[in-house]
């Protein structure tokens, strides 16, 4: 999900960030080390990545710096705690929020439509419903790797300038990747956004 919002963000050219919220509900060492793991992956790649908790000050105004004096945009899941996190960085829009469902430990659409939020006279900031599914349109097979800062070098020592990296004989990035220079988790997401995309255009008329 997060790769495929990053794609859309390299193809239209918006500078994302990615907020991993709610790590006050970190219950031991191993999930900690996974959300360490993920930061590190993404920080590596050179995106911003931030960390927040609604009990944590120092977090929101971290988040509050990056929001500051732009228009912004609130994407993801439901039950991520994006309109509450809107609430904690103007305390008077008191906007609603929602329980996580305790049968399904999903979220629950409490934000049912997109809102353009008026943080202060400089900083906007969309609220939007939380998504289970992101597609991706107008872009071809052989781009997507462009949109993978990772890939982007190593595809110019591609044999063929079409190169999907999945099959064909001397692929740079499948050398690279052989090289532990890509990492496997990425790859996999490059192949599942790939397949979706060829999918969809076969069904074009």
């Amino acid at each position: 999900f997060i790769d495929r919002l990053l794609v859309c963000c390299e193809a239209y050219e918006i500078s994302p960030v990615i907020v991993i919220n709610k790590t006050d509900l970190l219950k031991s060492d191993r999930e900690s080390e996974n959300l360490h793991d993920i930061s590190a992956l993404y920080t590596d790649l050179g995106y911003c990545v931030l960390t927040t908790s609604i009990f944590d000050q120092t977090s929101i105004e971290h988040l509050k710096q990056q929001v500051s004096k732009k228009i912004s945009v609130f994407t993801g899941p439901s039950g991520t705690g994006k309109t509450t996190l809107l609430n904690t960085l103007s305390p008077g829009l008191k906007l609603k929020t929602g329980e996580v469902s305790t049968s399904s430990n999903k979220g629950k659409h409490t934000t049912t439509f997109a809102q353009l939020i008026t943080v202060n006279n400089e900083t906007f900031i969309v609220d939007t419903p939380g998504i289970r599914e992101f597609g991706l349109v107008n872009l071809e097979p052989y781009e997507i790797s462009l949109f993978f800062p990772e890939m982007r070098s190593h595809r110019e020592t591609c044999r063929y300038y079409n190169c999907t990296h999945r099959h064909e004989p001397s692929c740079g990035v499948k050398a690279a990747l052989n090289a532990g220079q890509i990492t496997p988790s990425r790859y996999k997401s490059y192949l599942n956004i790939l397949e979706s995309i060829e999918d969809e255009l076969q069904k074009l008329p």
